[in-house]
């Protein structure tokens, strides 16, 4: 069962998320959605993550879903948003990175996954938290609203580990994108899943459902090291 969480960020935005644990929980993933997507696309997710013994907290980011107040700016609507508007959004999952440690957990045992922006983000949510053990990238891109995975991609450490899935064929930019990530990376744990017409960020959970199982068991895995 979720629990529905709220805390702001540094910015001044309230931001909803659903917290799910497990009866045995030894790390947690912060979850960050693509667009116009929102946090309940990663409910199915979740519960593949909880019955390994990993919470995650799966997060509305600022101008999606609930999380649509700033206490600076009032009503937010990421159809509005400038380039800049939505690159804040990093602070959305830093805040998530923060929620996370204050239940006590520590960073080598926090992962983040994302999807299309979600997943830029995930990168550079690495960067920023240099102890993390890692992150699971759907569909990253070169460029998502000023956001680059691929140069971002070549300043993660190398005990970061790094899980990359993109389709061939109907999803050909992420795909080659995923492919710069994948070469830039130097970690020393690296995955590449390549598909083929599979569709676009976590739609390549529900057209190949035994990624779910892959995902989550490598998320395990990096988080135990």
């Amino acid at each position: 069962m979720a629990e529905r969480i709220t805390f702001k960020t540094t910015d001044g935005v309230e931001i909803v998320g659903d917290w799910v644990t497990a009866p045995t929980t030894f790390g947690a993933v912060v979850l960050l959605h693509m667009m116009p997507l929102d946090r309940t696309s990663w409910r199915a997710f979740q519960q593949a993550l909880s019955d390994r013994g990993l919470a995650s907290l799966a997060i509305d980011l600022r101008g999606h879903g609930e999380s649509l107040e700033s206490s600076e700016s009032g009503k937010l609507d990421y159809t509005t948003f400038s380039d800049e508007e939505h690159q804040s959004s990093l602070l959305d999952a830093i805040g998530a990175f923060d929620w996370i440690r204050r239940r006590g957990f520590e960073p080598t045992r926090i992962s983040a996954c994302g999807a299309s922006i979600g997943a830029n983000l995930a990168v550079q949510l690495l960067l920023e938290q240099p102890q993390m053990s890692g992150a699971a990238l759907l569909s990253p891109g070169s460029n998502y609203h000023g956001t680059n995975a691929v140069s971002d991609a070549a300043s993660v450490l190398d005990h970061q580990g790094i899980w990359i899935a993109a389709s061939e064929g109907d999803d050909q930019e992420s795909f080659e994108a995923a492919q710069a990530v994948s070469d830039a990376a130097s970690s020393t744990r690296k995955t590449m899943v390549p598909l083929k017409n599979a569709g676009h960020g976590t739609a390549m959970l529900q057209s190949h459902p035994e990624l779910v199982a892959n995902l989550a068991d490598w998320l395990k895995e990096t988080i135990q090291g």
